[in-house]
């Protein structure tokens, strides 16, 4: 039944409500207003712990200035329009000039709130605000760390092998278009971009996890994984560049029967290589073996660097990142 209702509502979504019951249960215990707690706690709860903490640690003293400067309006003015448009310019202007524009929110939500809820006694209600903001932020953190805590371990891995596979199906479309144009050089583009996305998304949800492991017990399996995913999007990364720059060579030149036969027969062995991810030692020296006979032997006379030639540093240089990728992997292990 939980399991059913977290997968309906999503485990974020269900944090949040528990963390605005809990604050609203210890507010009410101690006769503290909720309302400020409670804004405090929804919009503490991140989609990691790092980020509960990091922005808690900025949200608090912003709610503070918030709180400060709505009661010295409300002292001076009294709860007038002036004082309600006054306190949330100077609050916004004050955490945008102190970086703090994720607090922003916050700050001017509880300096707008507490002015028509504060009739006297000034420091008293301010002391109470800061107090119950920092329960909802503090409550929000504890119950991200505990409750369900942020894991992206499964989606890292699924997203790796969806890359993995997308980027050498990507090269070899690309390859086929330049040998045969038989691709959309435009839709091999958008594929391209998407790709460059999916990578940067990656790595975000890899720092993301990275960051969380740091309030966890350490677990040197999650860890290895981790840290060879990252070396796996480390090298897609760097493969990216080199397809860009395929996609680039100019499709106005002819490639010679010969060179193509030499790019496909090399590229077959190094798919074949990234797809187990081992390096041959067979297989390397008549990758080398093919290739160099572009790169050095083959060069057309007429132009600085033929098609074939380009390619063949291109797809060299892929095959040498995966070389370099499994020496970091062995060293790593």
């Amino acid at each position: 039944m939980i399991s059913w209702i977290q997968s309906f509502l999503g485990k974020r979504l269900l944090k949040t409500g528990l963390a605005v019951f809990l604050t609203a249960v210890i507010c009410q215990w101690l006769e503290w207003p909720v309302v400020f707690a409670v804004i405090a706690a929804i919009v503490t709860v991140e989609p990691t712990v790092h980020a509960s903490i990091q922005k808690g640690k900025v949200r608090l003293p912003a709610a503070a200035i918030g709180a400060a400067i709505a009661m010295t309006f409300d002292f001076l003015f009294g709860q007038e329009p002036i004082t309600f448009a006054l306190s949330a310019f100077l609050t916004i202007y004050i955490c945008h000039k102190l970086r703090w524009d994720d607090a922003i929110l916050v700050a001017t939500l509880t300096a707008i709130a507490m002015i028509p809820l504060t009739s006297e006694n000034f420091l008293l209600a301010f002391l109470i605000r800061i107090a119950t903001t920092s329960i909802g932020i503090v409550v929000s953190t504890v119950v991200n760390l505990i409750i369900w805590p942020p894991n992206f371990m499964k989606e890292i891995q699924e997203v790796s092998h969806e890359l993995f596979s997308e980027t050498i199906d990507l090269i070899e479309d690309t390859l086929n278009y330049q040998f045969k144009k038989d691709r959309n050089r435009q839709l091999l583009n958008i594929r391209f971009d998407r790709l460059s996305k999916g990578i940067e998304r990656a790595n975000e949800t890899i720092r993301f996890q990275r960051e969380d492991l740091r309030y966890r017990k350490k677990n040197i399996a999650h860890t290895k994984l981790l840290n060879d995913i990252e070396l796996q999007i480390d090298l897609l990364h760097k493969v990216s560049f080199h397809i860009g720059d395929i996609l680039a060579v100019s499709d106005q030149q002819t490639l010679p029967k010969e060179d193509k036969a030499i790019l496909q027969t090399a590229w077959k062995l190094i798919k074949d290589s990234y797809e187990k991810r081992i390096i041959d030692q067979e297989n390397e020296k008549t990758v080398r073996s093919l290739l160099y006979s572009l790169i050095y032997d083959h060069r057309d006379e007429k132009e600085l660097l033929s098609k074939g030639t380009a390619i063949a540093y291109e797809i060299l240089a892929m095959y040498h990142l995966l070389i370099e990728y499994e020496g970091r992997r062995k060293r790593q292990n």
